[in-house]
């Protein structure tokens, strides 16, 4: 009966834990980012707050490696939107335009979103 116990208590402690926070999809991506277009295609000299709201928002979601890699390809994807007017060095900027201690790689439509790794030093 104990170990019967144990073991119901050991399921409801794995069903009742939190889940773990997955990659935000692209759509969410492209709507957090898309105060940042004048920023990053060069028309305003800061992000506005909602930009910056949103790449913290993005980033702290990206835990995971994986994670990091579709974020990259929707960050891609996005940036493809926009086209040639993105300056690649504005959106690698972006976390630290933010206040955020954060190394973002300059992605644009070519990088190899399987070589990212953002980290907070």
């Amino acid at each position: 009966m104990a170990l019967l116990l144990e073991i119901l208590s050991i399921f409801v402690l794995l069903v009742l834990r939190p889940a773990t926070a997955a990659a935000p999809s692209c759509s969410t991506v492209t709507a957090k980012l898309t105060s940042c277009v004048s920023y990053i295609d060069d028309q305003s000299a800061q992000p506005t707050s909602d930009c910056c709201a949103g790449v913290k928002s993005i980033l702290a979601q990206a835990t995971s490696k994986p994670d990091k890699i579709a974020t990259c390809n929707c960050i891609k994807s996005a940036l493809a939107i926009v086209g040639n007017k993105v300056d690649t060095g504005r959106v690698s900027s972006l976390p630290k335009q933010c206040g955020m201690s954060v190394n973002l790689p300059p992605i644009d439509k070519n990088y190899d979103c399987s070589k990212i790794s953002w980290y907070f030093p």
